[in-house]
Parts: structure tokens; C-alpha cells; sequence
């Protein structure tokens, strides 16, 4: 079931599109990462969402039968106020969001631990640093009982053990409550723990689908294969993988289909004789600068359409 849907939506600012001919289906229970790099509308799209600005042309259709606020944002620029400590400012959108006083008591405090903020609990939030602030924005966001929560750009600003501790939890969010999220990010690592993903460039939506699918346009994996010095063993190797692609320092690359599986082979067919062999695959990053290389109209499946 849809929780949100964009129908064809484009949104003008100035004299340039920030967001053209956007379709995109957020279903109920679903973890969404829309990938994109600076300029390429995620902030824009987050504004669309959270309703503070309306589409040029197209509709934004919200299942609102649950009875919650349908859509909230954690945005880029958080959002708080700046005299309230960060407790106090917890409290206010607890209040704001209709959570009772014995749930607010239990569950500020659990988000203050979550969110590794505990320490900041007394804090003026005028006086934390862009970190802290992130985390205070992505509370804000998990606080709000919504089905669809979008977090513009700010997991990429998570340390580690944050960033850890917050997916965890929007999982069991998923999980338990339904909730759906749109993670905005400008990083593969996080766009590619998403069961799906969109590419925004340049305000379209250049592919949705999964990762592994969005990582081929930059090609297939790369085996490198080094210190092998019996050369009827590295010929046979040759000839199992084909062409060399490139030959340096004594090292072997070679591309191949599924570099996995390959490795497997190897390994299980000439162990003995290879002692230093690794896979590098293609990241989302590979994959989008050669979108940017195509001038950002590759052909990618969207759904039961092509778009280009």
C-alpha cells in the first residue's frame, strides 16, 4: 500500500526547474534512499514533502488513514529553537506532536541516549555544535508520530556508533510501528543499506531500483591478482579470465560479470598457487559520476516504465 505518492511533479524556482516530471512510490513499511549530489533537488524535494512548498505542476497524493501526521521532516538546516536547552526543546515538539506527559518522560530521555546526546542534555541548543545539532534534528524528526519521516542529508553527518544506533532504530520503527522513511543522502554508503533506492540528477529521477542494479552503470567488478610466480599457473589464470585489462607493478586486474563467484572458482582451482587476490567492486559514487559523464539522461528502469 502507498503511504506517498509524487505524480509527475516539477517545481520552478526562478528561472530554473529544481524538480522535473518527478514520480516516485513510497510504500507503507519501506526504507527509501534518494541519492543525489549538491544541486541535484534532494532539499527541494524535501520541501515538496513536508508541504512548505507547493509543485509547479503534478499532485503529491498522502495516505492519511492512520490517523498520524502523515509526513514529517528532519531537515538539512535543523530546525530548534535557539533559547531552549536541548531537553526543553524535545519536550516542546513532544507537546506539539500530542505525545502524553508519562510517554514524553520515558521516551525524550530514551532519544537523548539514542541520539548520544545525554550529555547535551542541559544544554543550550544555541550552543552545540553542527554534529549535535544533526542528531537534534533527526530526534525531532523520530520524536514526530508520522507514517513517513524524510531525513534530508543529515545521516551522512552521523559518526559511526550514531549512525548505527539510528538505523537500528528506524528498522524497528519499520518493523513494529510501519513507519516509512526517505533517507536524502549525498553518500553511497548510506543510499546502499536502502532495500531501494532513487538517483536524483539534475531534479529528475535518473534510476530507482536497487543498489546493486544502479552500481552496473559503472561497470563490472575489477579481481586483482598479484604475486603469482609459476607462469603456467598465471596463463591458466589468463586464459580462465580472458583479457587483462591492465598490468602494473607486477599486479593483474581483470573485469569481470560477478566477481564473487569468480574469486570462488579461483580460489578453488588454484589456491595454492595465488597469494594475494582482492575484489574491487564499483560504488555508488563510480556509478554516478558516470551518470554525470552521460550528461544525466542514462536510460534506467522506474518502476513498469523507461525513462532517459
Amino acid at each position: 500500500m502507498a503511504m506517498l505518492e509524487l505524480q509527475n511533479v516539477s517545481k520552478r524556482i526562478g528561472d530554473s526547474w529544481a524538480l522535473w516530471d518527478v514520480c516516485l512510490e513510497i510504500s507503507s513499511s519501506e526504507v527509501i534512499g534518494v541519492l543525489g549530489r549538491s544541486g541535484s533537488g534532494k532539499t527541494t524535494l524535501a520541501r515538496v514533502l513536508a508541504g512548505l512548498q507547493k509543485p509547479t505542476s503534478g499532485s503529491m497524493v498522502i495516505d492519511s488513514s492512520g490517523g498520524e501526521k502523515s509526513v514529517a521532516v528532519a531537515f538539512s538546516s535543523p530546525v530548534y529553537a535557539p533559547e531552549l536547552i536541548v531537553y526543553e526543546n524535545f519536550d516542546m515538539v513532544a507537546v506539539a506532536s500530542g505525545i502524553p506527559a508519562k510517554r514524553r518522560t520515558k521516551q525524550i530521555p530514551s532519544m537523548l541516549h539514542r541520539l548520544h546526546l545525554s550529555e547535551h542534555r542541559s544544554t543550550l541548543a544555541s550552543s552545540l555544535p553542527s554534529g549535535a545539532l544533526a542528531k537534534m534534528e533527526i530526534a525531532r524528526g523520530l520524536l514526530i508520530d508520522s507514517g513517513v519521516l524524510v531525513i534530508d542529508s543529515l545521516m551522512d553527518m552521523l559518526d559511526s556508533a550514531t549512525f548505527e544506533s539510528v538505523w537500528d532504530y528506524i528498522l524497528d520503527l519499520k518493523r513494529v510501528m510501519g513507519r516509512s522513511f526517505v533517507i536524502l543522502t549525498r553518500s553511497g554508503k548510506v543510499a546502499e543499506i536502502c532495500g531501494r533506492m532513487a538517483v536524483l540528477s539534475r531534479g529528475r529521477i535518473a534510476f530507482l531500483g536497487r543498489p546493486d542494479d544502479f552500481r552496473r552503470l559503472a561497470g563490472e567488478d575489477m579481481i586483482v591478482l598479484g604475486d603469482i610466480e609459476n607462469p603456467v599457473i598465471l596463463n591458466r589464470i589468463q586464459e580462465h579470465l580472458s583479457v587483462v585489462i591492465r598490468e602494473e607493478d607486477g599486479f593483474l586486474s581483470f573485469r569481470v560479470a560477478n566477481g564473487e563467484r569468480v574469486i570462488g572458482d579461483l580460489l578453488s582451482e588454484f589456491g595454492n598457487e595465488m597469494s594475494c587476490v582482492y575484489l574491487k567492486r564499483p560504488t555508488l559514487e563510480d556509478a554516478l559520476d558516470a551518470l554525470a559523464q552521460s550528461g544525466g539522461h542514462v536510460t534506467a528502469n522506474v518502476g513498469e516504465k523507461k525513462v532517459s
